[in-house]
């Protein structure tokens, strides 16, 4: 996708067209919709959508290409690098679903918007530590657990080789929970908790 729209770039600068930003044509987003929402619908029920790539030069998401993008489908899965388990993951600070809310909780099982939430919070704290680290700042054992437990969801979860189903992915992070911090640190709701735990 970006091979293509680098294309658009230097077809539409030849025609003498007024360029947009990053020298992209005026038209990118419409360029890049048509391709992104052709879809099938099936006769005996389903679809099929445009599954694409885009690859960011120095993973810059402000450039138009990915930009552009995020405002045209309806989620997107970036992907990183991750140094500390050496794989490719799921980042799940950039990546969205505009869509989740209708699954989540209601096809997947009663505790999946608690723990996720919980766990991309913890996550959260875990790269606010690992800053600390890196600026030579006295981690608290807090920090250490929350680092430890960032890998661990990294390697088990956000991987992208990782293959599992929800229900074995949600009994994944409450062991991860359990073995680095206590019920109230999680802050999921405790009739989750007991049954969970």
């Amino acid at each position: 996708m970006t091979l293509y729209a680098d294309a658009l770039s230097i077809v539409s600068n030849r025609m003498d067209q007024i360029p947009s930003k990053d020298s992209m044509p005026g038209s990118l987003y419409s360029d890049l919709a048509k391709i992104y929402e052709k879809a099938v619908q099936l006769p005996s029920g389903g679809s099929i959508t445009m599954i694409s790539v885009t690859t960011l030069s120095g993973g810059d998401i402000t450039h138009a290409i990915p930009d552009n993008t995020g405002y045209i489908t309806e989620g997107q899965l970036f992907l990183r690098a991750d140094s500390d388990i050496g794989k490719v993951i799921i980042d799940p600070f950039r990546s969205l679903s505009r869509l989740k809310q209708l699954v989540i909780g209601k096809q997947t099982r009663e505790d999946h918007p608690q723990v996720m939430n919980a766990a991309v919070r913890l996550y959260a704290d875990a790269a606010n530590a690992k800053t600390k680290l890196e600026n030579g700042f006295e981690l608290s054992d807090y920090d250490t657990r929350s680092m430890r437990f960032a890998k661990q969801y990294a390697e088990y979860i956000l991987a992208i080789d990782v293959n599992i189903d929800a229900t074995e992915m949600l009994n994944t992070v409450w062991r991860l929970f359990k073995e680095n911090f206590s019920k109230t640190e999680v802050a999921i709701k405790n009739e989750l908790v007991e049954k969970y735990w």
